[in-house]
């Protein structure tokens, strides 16, 4: 699973465009990015949506699946 940063070069999508998507301030997803900040709840679901599943919750805390 690609982390949020990740994602967003593979698809080649700015920050600001990404932040848009979801509703949320230029500053929120780059600190999302740069682990200063954990989406919260009602993010959360915006992000794993707009991603199509690549990023999920676990990307945010380091899990990995066990699958």
């Amino acid at each position: 699973m690609p982390t949020l940063k990740e994602w967003l070069t593979a698809e080649d999508i700015p920050v600001p465009r990404f932040a848009s998507m979801i509703k949320r301030t230029p500053e929120a997803v780059r600190r999302y990015i740069n682990g200063d900040r954990i989406p919260d709840r009602d993010t959360m679901p915006l992000i794993v949506r707009e991603t199509r599943g690549a990023v999920t919750p676990n990307d945010f805390f380091g899990i990995e699946d066990a699958a």
